[in-house]
């Protein structure tokens, strides 16, 4: 007789040996997806945050940190409104920003943008401006900045130094793609010959 599963009991197998004592499994062990611990830790210090919702949080999270190599970006909660964010810098030199994921399944209203701007915090104090984190199910992403008010213009100096800082990472990406093809290349006629 195979062996077969029980729910959470025990059964016994006849073999030729005799009975022998089965030890069974709980079968939600099998389909539980294991969690990274940063999430699991999340989840547990955050009952209220939806486990779906700590899922999307997370993938933005790793796409920040890890992609996007962000500095000290942690996961938060706020109670008051049920929602996860991530509050993080872009880079050593720039502030803390709040990044918030939303799902293109999702509706935003006006008075939810309210909210977000007087519930998330940083560093104890509401957010002048956030990130929203609209997210698909594929975990594509886009990032939109938002701002409560009017945002002032940039200065000329800061508009012509952000222009010129653009075009220096363009050229070096430029750059290294023609340098790539030319490695290719390289190989390539290496091989042929």
């Amino acid at each position: 007789m195979p062996c077969r599963w029980q729910g959470t009991h025990h059964h016994f197998d006849h073999s030729p040996r005799g009975l022998v004592f089965l030890p069974t499994m709980d079968k939600s062990l099998l389909f539980k997806k294991p969690r990274h611990p940063i999430l699991e830790d999340f989840l547990l210090r955050n009952p209220g945050c939806d486990e779906d919702e700590g899922q999307r949080t997370f993938s933005i999270y790793q796409d920040l940190t890890e992609v996007k190599a962000w500095w000290y970006t942690e996961l938060a909660f706020s109670e008051l409104f049920e929602k996860s964010y991530i509050v993080g810098q872009p880079s050593k030199s720039e502030p803390k920003q709040a990044i918030v994921p939303i799902g293109v399944e999702e509706q935003i209203s006006i008075n939810e943008m309210h909210q977000y701007f007087s519930n998330i915090l940083i560093d104890d104090e509401p957010v002048g401006s956030l990130i929203l984190a609209v997210n698909d199910f594929d975990t594509t992403t886009v990032y939109y900045k938002i701002t409560k008010g009017l945002s002032p213009p940039d200065s000329p100096e800061t508009a012509n130094k952000l222009k010129t800082l653009k075009s220096q990472k363009l050229s070096r990406k430029r750059q290294f793609i023609a340098d790539c093809v030319r490695h290719a290349e390289e190989r390539l006629s290496k091989q042929s010959t």
